[in-house]
């Protein structure tokens, strides 16, 4: 497993990690602490956006290297469907549906599925690269 390959797949899994913990805790930051509403950053879905600008290909990229170490492609699979679910709240927002197909509750929910499986690919990513060799990748099963 090449240096690369570890450090994408953990900062994959923290930027969605922070995805989670951004839908998660805000509510109860503004309910505990109902000055942070002035703060932009934390009712903004800009966060969450910006977080996802770099989850992506970040993820992507450490998915698939990891791909060519192990050639497990549930793997891959599993990852880029976390992926998908993740980004699912963004694109419905900017095909103009927004809250009205997710509302806030299922966007928060749709986020944290996806979160999981991200981070899941990813365990079993850096897992599966560190018990093979690129000299056993080749007869791997698919």
């Amino acid at each position: 497993m090449t240096k690369t390959q570890a450090f994408s797949d953990k900062f994959a899994m923290i930027l969605s990690s922070l995805c989670v913990v951004h839908c998660l805790l805000t509510p109860l930051l503004l309910i505990a602490i109902p000055s942070l509403a002035g703060v932009a950053m934390l009712t903004d879905e800009t966060f969450h956006h910006l977080l996802l600008y770099f989850v992506v290909p970040v993820g992507f990229v450490a998915l698939l290297i990891g791909f060519t170490h192990h050639r497990t492609l549930w793997v891959v699979c599993f990852g880029l469907t976390g992926l998908l679910v993740l980004s699912a709240p963004l694109v419905l927002e900017m095909l103009g549906l927004g809250h009205e197909v997710l509302g806030e509750n299922g966007e928060t929910v749709v986020t944290v599925i996806g979160s999981l499986f991200v981070v899941a690919a990813h365990i079993a990513n850096l897992r599966l690269s560190k018990r093979i060799t690129p000299q056993e990748a080749s007869f791997t099963s698919v």
